[in-house]
Order: structure tokens, then C-alpha cells, then sequence
């Protein structure tokens, strides 16, 4: 998944400055079944990227088909660079049903549009 998102970006993955991921889960599921994948696609994501230093930021939830799930971005060396602090909505209409887990990853190639916030900078 993380070599398509970042083909899908240009493919360099150097461009990559934020990153995210984020699960759903259907009724007939554990909540932990959705953490457990999302955990394994984070290291994924951290590998493809080469030298990315900070966790994925992630989130997670139970829910029926048409449920979003607003997924977390930082930068992708050190949490707390606040320029990067966002977030993307993700969901798909007839997802999840009562035995799928959606997984979603997300990335941008920069920081939020206008960001104004101290703190970090990243370079």
C-alpha cells in the first residue's frame, strides 16, 4: 500500500514530509484487529519512506458502511512539527461492512497550506 501512495505521489519518496493511518472496523470485528493492521502497514510506511524517524500517527474505530474516520498527519522525522499537524478524511460509501476492516494511509508532500503555528521547523 505505501509503494502505491507513494507512486501515486510522484514517486520519490524524499517528497513524503507527513504521514498517517487510520482503521475501521466492522461490527462483527475486534476493535484491537484493526490496530494490529494498522500497526504492521505504519512500519510498512516508515520502511518505503528509508529514513523516517517519528511514529505514524493513528487512529481508529468501529463502524458500518459510509462510516469516515478523520486520520491523523505528522511530519515524518519528529512528531511535533506543528506545521504538519493535520489531518484527512477517509471512507468509502458501502465500507465497512460487518466483517471488513478498512485500512487507509495517508501522506502529504508538505506542510498544512498557511500553516502559522510555532514551535519545530522542519528542514
Amino acid at each position: 500500500m505505501a509503494r502505491t501512495l507513494v507512486a501515486a505521489l510522484g514517486g520519490d519518496p524524499k517528497t513524503v514530509e507527513g504521514y498517517g493511518k487510520g482503521a475501521i472496523v466492522g461490527s462483527a470485528e475486534r476493535l484491537e484487529h484493526g490496530s494490529s493492521l494498522a500497526l504492521a502497514r505504519g512500519y510498512g510506511m516508515r520502511e518505503v519512506l528509508g529514513a523516517a524517524k517519528a511514529i505514524v500517527a493513528s487512529t481508529k474505530k468501529v463502524g458500518g458502511p459510509g462510516t469516515r474516520l478523520d486520520v491523523p498527519i505528522t511530519h515524518i522525522n519528529a512528531s511535533y512539527v506543528r506545521s504538519h499537524f493535520d489531518a484527512m478524511e477517509v471512507g468509502i460509501n458501502d465500507s465497512p461492512r460487518a466483517e471488513e476492516i478498512l485500512l487507509a494511509l495517508v501522506m502529504t508532500t508538505g506542510a498544512r497550506v498557511h500553516a502559522r503555528v510555532g514551535g519545530l521547523k522542519a528542514f
